[in-house]
């Protein structure tokens, strides 16, 4: 079962330790090995402090008046994203709403101009004046993640403003899971904790960057069961560019379409499956059986890796996908449309 995490099913929590065990062998102690990655600290306490002045809690009115309680759909959060007060949110958190509550430690409620919504990748852009002395949080690689690197995640599960918990990458590319069906689908799975109310929280990684934003959870009760999701940030700063108006990578109007299905191979690579007749990959020139091995200098490993070269390409960009065909290395330029 999935869930929107803002929804009251957004979760993970994690826990982190640590065992050195020192041996005794024939009389002799024998020493831990030498460490080969970062010590886990002690706190993270200087990272949260960072982060919080522009980590929000997002609240609701709804059309007939009512204010969402903590218990219901509607209550989420949210980080500054840029100068000038313009914070990130999920999309799903704002259904409903005729007035939308921003709080930041220290300041609010305000209330948030909506700035705009992108349904394709469940992000919502808002304004509030009254948070234009905020900073921007940092933004980091979610490329770069692998499964097991440390990650926080904050939001407001079941109202309760600025909370955090920490856990470790699960999984990147997840896709197919029917989160999102017509929109953008390759999330960070992280066991950090998250619940009602976690939807639009920042997911950081150990240094303080933003790698991604708290979305969903798979769950058959609706509460944390140690598998959330969350939409890679720099999905979501397209989708930030493209409600501002902006032109550039990942500031696409709509969602890309490529006209094809493809499926992993065991090793590297996607085999073509299907072609949709008149579309961008039957203009390209692929047919099924090719085999798709990267979109300019990236590797596909996964759909989702196809996907997401597509969704960072700015209007009327082109993808130029190797592929190997009989035998032999050729190139197509795959340029996509919208939806």
């Amino acid at each position: 079962m999935t869930a929107p995490a803002g929804s009251g099913r957004v979760g993970a929590a994690v826990g982190a330790a640590v065992l050195v065990i020192a041996g005794v062998f024939a009389g002799r102690v024998t020493a831990p090995p030498p460490a080969t990655a970062r010590e886990l600290p002690a706190t993270f306490a200087n990272v949260v402090a960072r982060a919080n002045p522009s980590v929000v809690h997002v609240a609701i009115r709804q059309e007939d008046g009512a204010r969402r309680s903590s218990r219901d759909d509607g209550v989420g959060g949210g980080f500054v994203v840029r100068p000038g007060g313009y914070v990130v949110t999920s999309r799903h958190v704002l259904a409903g709403a005729r007035e939308i509550l921003v709080t930041a430690p220290g300041s609010g409620p305000h209330v948030a101009e909506l700035v705009g919504a992108d349904d394709a990748t469940d992000t919502a852009l808002l304004r509030v004046a009254a948070l234009s002395d905020r900073l921007p949080l940092p933004m980091g690689d979610p490329r770069a993640l692998r499964a097991g690197d440390l990650v926080l995640a904050a939001g407001s599960p079941f109202a309760l403003p600025n909370s955090w918990s920490l856990g470790l990458v699960s999984g990147v590319g997840r896709s197919g899971l029917g989160v999102n069906p017509r929109g953008f689908e390759s999330f960070i799975q992280t066991d950090a904790a998250a619940n009602l109310g976690s939807s639009g929280g920042p997911l950081l990684d150990a240094d303080g960057r933003v790698v991604g934003v708290m979305t969903a959870i798979l769950s058959r009760g609706g509460t944390h069961q140690g598998v959330s999701l969350a939409t890679p940030i720099d999905v979501v700063l397209g989708a930030v560019a493209r409600l501002l108006g902006e032109r550039g990578p990942g500031s696409r109007a709509e969602p890309p379409q490529l006209g094809l299905s493809v499926r992993p191979l065991v090793g590297a690579g996607l085999v073509v499956t299907r072609i949709d007749p008149g579309s961008p990959a039957e203009r390209a020139g692929l047919r099924p059986g090719d085999v798709l091995t990267h979109a300019g200098s990236t590797p596909l490993s996964d759909a989702a890796d196809l996907q997401r070269e597509a969704w960072q390409l700015p209007p009327g960009g082109s993808l130029v996908l190797s592929y190997v065909r009989n035998a032999q290395r050729a190139r197509a330029v795959l340029t996509p449309s919208p939806r």
